[in-house]
């Protein structure tokens, strides 16, 4: 059973070492493209948080929306439809 987890062990060591990142995948400073993909992780970053800001105030507002008191005219109907 040890012969076993060491061999799958140093397998998966050994092909760790084939699959390391490029030079890009690293974060080379030395291109534009660098820069260029980083500019649109945050482009992206910042859209996905102002849809899930939208999400969140619109939660909000349904929220307040909900616990606010009824108007008079509806509290009245309300209560002549209970008596009825």
């Amino acid at each position: 059973m040890k012969k076993v987890l060491f061999i799958s062990m140093m397998a998966i060591l050994l092909a760790a070492q084939q699959a390391s990142a490029c030079p890009f995948c690293y974060g080379a400073k030395d291109g534009k493209s660098t820069e260029h993909m980083a500019v649109a992780i945050w482009f992206l970053f910042g859209a996905v948080l102002s849809v899930l800001g939208g999400v969140g105030a619109l939660s909000f507002k349904i929220w307040r929306h909900g616990r606010m008191p009824m108007p008079p005219h509806e509290q009245l109907m309300e209560d002549l439809e209970k008596n009825e």
